[in-house]
């Protein structure tokens, strides 16, 4: 199984430690952030534990997020993949298909174009059944997102550290 996979544009990758000077802006950026997680932005401490986290996701599963690099530029400006959602137990088993991006690559499709590509690795590669999608409902850039890739709601769920709602699409597996 190839790791890396090649859209149009993008060339989605694992994360890897040398991205931490690439990503931990994007992560301290408070409009980024809002709609991740519990909203908490990352300091370079809390950066690097995230970045060792993602990777190790990587190395515990087979699969992760991915740092999305556009070949125009060739460094990484935000995550796109797979990954499983242990902060919300009430989902699982499941795996959730993310994306996250600097506010400056907003915008230009990136984000479905990644997430695409992130749903057709889980589906051809991984043989995953069902993925989900866990977007605050007042992310209506994601939502539209999860909207183009086929996905519909599935249910409601709390965030377990903040009490905030969150939104759950789905989409199988493509038929034969």
């Amino acid at each position: 199984m190839n790791a890396s996979v090649e859209t149009a544009r993008l060339l989605l990758r694992p994360l890897k430690a040398d991205d931490l000077p690439f990503l931990a802006p994007i992560w301290a950026d408070p409009d980024v952030m809002r709609y991740i997680g519990a909203g908490d932005t990352c300091d370079d401490e809390r950066s690097r534990e995230l970045l060792g986290h993602l990777i190790a996701h990587w190395e515990d599963h087979g699969f992760g997020l991915w740092a999305v690099v556009p070949k125009a530029e060739q460094v990484p400006v935000g995550w796109a993949g797979l990954a499983v959602p242990t902060f919300l137990p009430a989902v699982l088993p499941a795996v959730e298909a993310g994306w996250l991006l600097a506010r400056s690559h907003w915008g230009r499709g990136y984000a479905t174009e990644a997430a695409l590509a992130s749903l057709g690795f889980g589906f051809d590669e991984l043989g995953l059944e069902r993925i989900i999608s866990v977007i605050y409902p007042a992310n209506a850039a994601s939502i539209r997102v999860a909207e183009k890739l086929g996905m519909t709601p599935c249910g409601n769920e709390e965030h377990p550290r903040t009490g905030a709602g969150l939104r759950i699409f789905e989409r199988f597996a493509r038929p034969g």
